[in-house]
């Protein structure tokens, strides 16, 4: 009699349901360590909050100087100084995010050698951590707005999609780099560059318009681009751009799936990796 063989394989969507439940199992640890996120984020620095607030206004300082004064970069008709502040709000925290989150599979490797839990909640603690920076800059940015005669409703009904755009941009970016990094060290010396790379990819210190216009037209493959130009556009109560803003949601969402599915590939043999 001939031996048969049967191969049993898991459907995609049993695959994402095992991810999602998961996650769900292990809610109460992603809890704890956002909480200890915050907690060490701010038990660290002298002035707290106070911090929060003064690096966007000293960054917009600087690049209103140097960009708007010195080298006369236009910008679309906003006054020079929120012009910058609105990009810094959204792009300094990006960066913390995505710079702690690359790093945070070697920061935490003892604690991975340990006990298993899903690799992807310690970037995601980080990333929902970071979102509380992003909150206290938003409502300064929109102090500055109304102050200045800039303010429009836009500027609260856009939030929660920018917000979206930027946190699944940071955690699926930095995810991939995290794990790169817990293989091959020296990854982290390299995120500093990757990041100041991104932000000249990013329309942070010049307006998009400057652009040639095949650029402006793949401009959504960089997500953060859409987040920056859309709270200026908010600024100037300006017509929304819904399919650059529909595709930028696509992107950060692939780049958020990639991320996941990179981690659990990888994530049953990073303990032995660190």
């Amino acid at each position: 009699m001939a031996l048969t063989t049967t191969v049993i394989s898991v459907e995609r969507y049993e695959k994402v349901r095992s991810v999602l439940k998961d996650l769900w199992d292990h809610r109460e640890l992603f809890w704890t360590f956002f909480q200890r996120e915050i907690k060490v984020h701010y038990k660290q620095t002298t002035l707290g909050v106070t911090w929060v607030v003064l690096q966007p206004l000293l960054a917009t300082g600087a690049f209103a100087l140097i960009f708007g004064r010195i080298a006369r970069m236009p910008t679309d008709g906003l006054p020079v100084s929120l012009f910058y502040l609105s990009a810094m709000v959204a792009w300094n925290t990006f960066a913390s995010a995505l710079t702690r989150s690359a790093l945070s599979m070697e920061t935490n490797a003892d604690l991975i050698t340990k006990v298993y839990f899903p690799r992807v909640i310690l970037p995601g603690a980080i990333v929902l951590g970071s979102l509380l920076d992003y909150l206290i800059g938003w409502t300064l940015l929109n102090f500055a707005a109304a102050w200045m005669g800039h303010w429009h409703w836009q500027l609260v009904a856009m939030t929660p999609i920018l917000m979206a755009i930027q946190g699944a941009t940071a955690l699926g970016i930095g995810s991939v780099l995290a794990m790169i990094n817990a293989q091959y060290r020296d990854v982290k010396h390299a995120v500093g560059f990757f990041v100041y790379f991104f932000m000249l990819a990013t329309p942070v210190i010049y307006p998009a318009t400057r652009l040639p216009a095949w650029i402006q037209d793949w401009l959504f493959l960089n997500p953060m681009a859409s987040v920056v130009t859309t709270y200026r556009v908010c600024l100037q109560n300006g017509p929304m751009n819904w399919p650059e803003i529909g595709l930028s949601v696509l992107m950060a969402s692939i780049y958020l799936v990639a991320g996941v599915w990179f981690v659990r590939k990888r994530e049953l043999l990073l303990a032995d990796t660190l």
